[in-house]
């Protein structure tokens, strides 16, 4: 036999028997690269492209799918001619929701039999997209197998495949299935998809493995508490341990600024969930995973969405205090103490910011009248996540003891320190009034909105006015004012505190700080300081962005940007700081392997290779 009779007789016939040997390596999944390469690679490479834009190459997609039921309803005859005519189709997977819409009033059973035939047939992704898409609706029970080992092929598959899945009766478990072994995108999807289906038994797999921290099954953790009845759930007299903290977890996930449509306001059960898990944590046993979750869940009942909930009565501070007292007694104390003196850098970074957060919400101001008739209170704190969670680093303030960012914007997390108490000193009130941005969406203010706030100084008094979200027209917040001593004296207290920080951050201060009042250090290799991060889930390293040689903001021409990731030694901030700047700067900090932005034009004109995207 030839070498060519050899890898065609070795290599999968089909995209379905592709699925089924790789998931036969690889049980548990994902499957490595979401199964690339493909076994029609070399088919696609030589596909015609084409500049049409993308209404056009849909239209054309839809048109020979239908065109073809319509000269031919005989199935049978319809395979060939629909596999010969998409043979040279390039065909996207984003084409899928538009294409099952256009054949949605085609005969169910052409459906079927030509979706089976080019869904787990086929040698070419084409064509299996297009029989995934005639299956999405009318697929039964015998097509969850194969559409659920298609959707391990996630990079090309896995989201049509869970679209048909949601749609077959009975299937709830095969989406189980896959969604515990598909990638992060496709897990979330998967997610969605059962809590529309709301099937009862799924709602225990739901509870535990529905939301991954740090991953995009985040935004599902609304969904999936109102799903399985989370309040109901914590409350029952018999609850175990586990479900204790898995309720707990799904909490947290709610209060992340981050979580999008997770957002802990809108879940109407939240105050009675957040009270019975506060009834049921002591049925826990102590370990540092729970002592971190309930110290994130007690940050946010202080200064987070769940401070500005409905309480009945005093409840809120019941919650606060039991929490607090549970985490007191010597069991919990104790977990506290040991990952405190852990040699995992990872473990005591995370015990130290549970002590900071427990200190700092000890000194969150309770709501509270003002000074006199006239004037408001003003606080700030800094609000830092679990550095197991990740998320941002929030400007925490407060007007008489109320968070009011968390109050009215919930689109995204409050701005960062370093950007309302840095050097700036944006919150900083003089004569001439200026307008500062409190807050912004996570996706970004274009999309869905900033929070704004006009401040100005008159007459002894410090007054916040105008407030606006871009987003919304009906904003309506009332002017605030505030005694210009307390008010001026707030701000040059959180300006000056830099308790919060962790030694990554208070490098990254530095940094930042070196860096901006030397900029010819850069500025030698015709460079420009962007940016510096240090962030709570990237412990142990900072990120120093800049560009070269122009800035890209309202500059014409080509630039280039670097981000160079430092791994931190161990030592003193400020030595680590110094001994970093000439890392960078005494040697050309325009380094390939730094490369992240620009053009692949600048790139070329510049004489770098334009970094390749996986």
């Amino acid at each position: 036999m030839s070498d060519a009779g050899e890898r065609e007789a070795l290599d999968p016939r089909t995209f379905l028997e592709h699925a089924t040997i790789l998931q036969f390596a690889h049980p548990d999944g994902p499957l490595p690269d979401g199964g690339r390469p493909y076994p029609d690679a070399e088919h696609v490479a030589g596909l015609p492209r084409t500049d049409e834009p993308y209404a056009a190459r849909k239209r054309k997609l839809v048109d020979v799918v239908t065109s073809v039921y319509e000269a031919e309803p005989s199935a049978g005859r319809a395979c060939g001619l629909l596999s010969d005519a998409l043979t040279s189709m390039r065909v996207e997977p984003r084409f899928v929701g538009p294409l099952a819409e256009a054949v949605a009033s085609v005969d169910p059973a052409w459906r079927r039999r030509v979706g089976r035939e080019l869904a787990y047939r086929s040698r070419e992704r084409g064509k299996v997209t297009v029989g995934l898409a005639l299956l999405s609706g009318v697929a039964g029970p015998r097509d969850a197998a194969p559409v659920r080992l298609l959707g391990l092929l996630s990079r090309h598959f896995g989201e049509t495949a869970i679209r048909v899945l949601r749609q077959i009766p009975g299937a709830a478990r095969d989406l189980v299935w896959l969604a515990e072994r598909s990638d992060p995108w496709r897990h979330a999807q998967a997610v969605e998809a059962l809590c529309s289906l709301a099937e009862p038994v799924t709602f225990g797999w739901l509870l535990r493995e529905g939301v991954r921290p740090g991953e995009p099954s985040v935004t599902n953790a609304r969904t999936i508490a109102e799903t399985v009845g989370l309040a109901d759930v914590v409350g029952d007299d018999e609850i175990g341990e586990d479900v204790v903290e898995q309720a707990g977890q799904l909490l947290v996930a709610t209060t992340l600024r981050g979580a999008g449509n997770a957002e802990l306001r809108r879940y109407n059960d939240a105050p009675t969930a957040l009270a019975r898990f506060a009834r049921a944590a002591g049925r826990m046993s102590a370990t540092f995973d729970r002592y971190a979750m309930i110290v994130s869940l007690l940050a946010d009942l202080h200064v987070g969405q769940a401070a500005t909930l409905k309480w009945p009565g005093d409840e809120l501070g019941w919650v606060r205090a039991t929490l607090e007292r549970l985490l007191d007694q010597p069991a919990w104390a104790g977990v506290l103490d040991l990952a405190g003196r852990s040699t995992d850098p990872a473990i005591y970074q995370r015990a130290r910011w549970a002590s900071l957060v427990r200190t700092t919400c000890g000194q969150v101001p309770l709501p509270e009248l003002s000074m006199d008739d006239e004037h408001s209170r003003l606080a700030i704190r800094v609000s830092v996540p679990d550095p197991a969670l990740g998320g941002a680093v929030e400007t925490s303030v407060f007007v008489d003891g109320r968070p009011v960012v968390a109050e009215v914007f919930a689109a995204g997390p409050a701005e960062e320190p370093e950007y309302l108490l840095g050097p700036d000193h944006r919150l900083h009130a003089e004569v001439e009034p200026h307008e500062v941005r409190l807050a912004e969406a996570d996706c970004t203010e274009g999309c869905c909105g900033a929070l704004y706030v006009t401040i100005e100084r008159r007459d002894g008094e410090v007054i916040w006015r105008d407030w606006r979200n871009p987003d919304r027209s009906s904003l309506d917040l009332p002017t605030v004012r505030f005694d210009v001593g307390q008010y001026d004296a707030e701000i040059a207290r959180a300006e000056n505190d830099h308790s919060w920080e962790w030694p990554d951050r208070s490098v990254a201060r530095l940094l930042r700080a070196r860096l901006r009042e030397h900029p010819d250090l850069l500025g030698r290799w015709d460079c420009h300081l962007g940016w510096v991060a240090a962030r709570p889930d990237d412990q142990g390293r900072v990120h120093v962005s800049y560009f070269y040689p122009n800035q890209p903001a309202g500059v014409e021409g080509l630039w280039l940007q670097f981000v160079a990731v430092i791994d931190l030694p161990a030592g003193d901030p400020e030595i680590v700081a110094d001994e970093i700047v000439r890392r960078i700067t005494d040697a050309d900090p325009r380094r390939q392997q730094w490369l992240t932005g620009g053009s692949a034009e600048a790139a070329r004109q510049f004489g770098f290779d334009w970094p390749v995207r996986h």
